[in-house]
């Protein structure tokens, strides 16, 4: 193949790459959230982060009417439901995954997300063979692996069944999580009128604050700090609500977008994988330690396996070049010439 038009055919998988990538930064950097607002209810940070995410998503719908009604109220649902169960849905499962079978475990339980995205994507899109893409994404499973406490992982607190039932919760928000990226990389490809990417996320937004009304009795039940105590803790959870909203949500769910528009949902479940990397390396800088050598390799091969994986990828999308064959002789025509 021409090296030009290779590069050429490149350009758009590159900056779908980039732009998942930026998109798994800003979600590892949500992880920061419960511990910067200590001891505040949990469930109040994600109230006040979904509320600022639907307002500014509201801000957008309303200042531009005619792509609202351009998308068409089926696809505008369609957004909705997708933050209602990729969002609101995933935290809620995971959250309780935590509370049963214990926070290593449900943090644990997240390395299934890159595997089940891959394996069901690629059932669907048959992206590449299967040889080739299982090497990937087994070397980004165990990297998730040491990430999220290898062995330790496996011996939390509880007996036998709250575990069981820690997992079964937890199986079911890495579905959650999964679905959300399938089905947006599936409606997006599929849309007769490719949605404008600021409507589209504004939409997903919208759908996320409406499914994070449900955690209003949560909220008040549940232990934890009011961040209503006083005007410090106050001042502190706003901030942190802005910052989680505008660059954990809004940005990261745009950036997101773009990629489903540029790479195959197979592509981007190993990408996935560096969400927990840029977590973990976010919790270093706020812990202010090095890494441990578990974490460290673990790290090393999440990253090592999401570029194995595009460059599994890059090498599927060139055609093969077509075998040559030797001049075929023709027999000679009536007059000595050469038959067509």
């Amino acid at each position: 193949m021409d090296p030009t038009r290779r590069r050429r055919r490149s350009v758009p998988a590159l900056v779908g790459l980039s732009a998942a990538l930026l998109a798994t930064a800003l979600w590892g950097f949500t992880f920061l959230g419960p511990a910067a607002v200590d001891p505040v209810n949990i469930y109040y940070l994600v109230l006040g982060r979904y509320a600022v995410f639907g307002l500014m998503s509201a801000a957008v719908l309303l200042a531009r009417p005619g792509r609202l009604r351009a998308l068409g109220k089926r696809d505008v649902l369609k957004a909705m439901h997708l933050g209602v169960v990729g969002y609101i849905g995933f935290y809620l499962l995971l959250s309780m995954s935590a509370s049963v079978g214990g926070g290593v475990l449900a943090s644990a339980m997240t390395g299934l997300i890159p595997v089940m995205v891959s394996l069901i994507s690629n059932a669907v899109e048959k992206v590449f063979a299967w040889r080739s893409g299982l090497l990937p994404i087994a070397v980004i499973a165990a990297g998730l692996f040491l990430v999220n406490g290898g062995t330790a992982s496996l011996g939390t607190a509880g007996d036998g069944q709250d575990r069981l039932a820690g997992a079964a919760l937890g199986f079911a928000a890495c579905v959650a999580w999964s679905y959300f990226v399938i089905a947006n990389r599936i409606i997006l490809r599929r849309a007769t009128r490719v949605p404008d990417n600021a409507t589209w996320t504004a939409c997903i937004g919208i759908g996320a604050f409406l499914g994070s009304l449900v955690l209003l009795p949560l909220a008040e039940s549940a232990e934890g700090t009011s961040p209503f105590a006083d005007a410090g803790t106050l001042g502190s959870f706003l901030a942190w609500c802005a910052a989680l909203a505008v660059l954990g949500s809004w940005c990261a769910t745009w950036f997101w977008n773009i990629a489903s528009k540029r790479l195959p949902a197979t592509v981007m479940g190993p990408i996935i994988g560096m969400e927990a990397v840029f977590g973990a390396f976010f919790y270093l800088i706020w812990e202010q330690r090095l890494p441990t050598a578990q974490e460290l390799w673990g790290g090393l091969l999440v990253i090592g396996g999401v570029f194995f994986s595009f460059h599994v990828f890059d090498r599927a999308r060139l055609p093969r070049p077509a075998p040559e064959r030797p001049p075929s002789e023709t027999p000679a025509g009536p007059g000595g010439g050469k038959g067509r």
